[in-house]
C-alpha cells in the first residue's frame, strides 16, 4: 500500500471530523534523536511545534485552557527508556481503529452517532492522519487488549495501561523518520 501523503487541509479536515468535541491531544512532532521516546517526551512536554506548522488538538482531561511549552498535563513525567517500555507495537490497521476509537471517547466505535455508512467515513479519515507518516511509519500502543470484531461498527478498548492519572487514558504513537505523531485520549468522567 502507497499512502498518499496528506495536504494541510486534509489533516485538518480529519481532526476536525473525527476529534471535534473529544477529549484528545493529537499533535506530531519533529524526529531529532535516535530514540523516537525522546521526541514523543518533547510533544508530551508541548516543547516542540509541529515541524509542518499543521493544526493539533490538545484538549485531553476536557480543559480547553491551551497550554504552553513544558506543560505536560496529564502526562506523568516519564523518562525515554521507560515510557518506550509502557507501549507495545501495533500494526496500521489496528491504529485505525484505535483512532477511531479516540473519536468514541471510550465507547464501542459502533456506539458513534450517524449510523455505518458515517463510522466508515470516519474511518477513511484515520487514512488521512496515518498516511503523513508514510508506509514505512512503525505504530505503537498502550492498548493492551480489545474486543470487537475489529471493523468500524464493532471495536472497543478493553484494557491498557495509562501514562496518566485520569480514569481513563489510551492512544497510538506514530514514528517516521522525521516525525513522531501522538493521538491520545483521557479523561476522567
Amino acid at each position: 500500500m502507497t499512502a498518499l501523503t496528506p495536504s494541510r487541509d486534509d489533516w485538518a479536515d480529519a481532526l476536525a471530523s473525527l476529534y471535534d468535541r473529544s477529549r484528545v491531544l493529537v499533535a506530531a512532532g519533529p524526529r531529532a534523536s535516535e530514540n523516537w521516546a525522546h521526541d514523543v517526551n518533547a510533544v508530551l512536554d508541548r516543547s516542540v511545534g509541529d515541524p509542518r506548522g499543521w493544526p493539533a488538538v490538545d484538549r485531553i482531561g476536557g480543559e480547553n485552557t491551551p497550554r504552553g511549552p513544558g506543560d505536560r498535563f496529564p502526562f506523568h513525567p516519564y523518562e525515554d527508556d521507560v515510557l518506550r517500555g509502557c507501549l507495545e507495537p501495533t500494526d496500521r490497521a489496528t491504529g485505525r481503529l484505535l483512532l477511531l476509537s479516540l473519536a468514541a471517547q471510550f465507547r464501542n466505535v459502533g456506539d458513534l452517532p450517524g449510523g455505518s455508512v458515517h463510522r466508515h467515513a470516519l474511518f477513511e479519515k484515520t487514512e488521512t492522519l496515518l498516511a503523513r507518516f508514510g508506509d514505512d511509519a512503525t505504530y505503537w500502543t498502550c492498548v493492551e487488549d480489545y474486543e470487537g470484531e475489529c471493523t468500524p461498527d464493532d471495536f472497543y478498548v478493553n484494557e491498557w495501561y495509562g501514562l496518566t492519572d485520569l480514569t481513563r487514558d489510551f492512544g497510538v504513537i506514530a514514528v517516521s523518520d522525521n516525525e513522531v505523531g501522538v493521538f491520545w485520549f483521557g479523561a476522567d468522567d
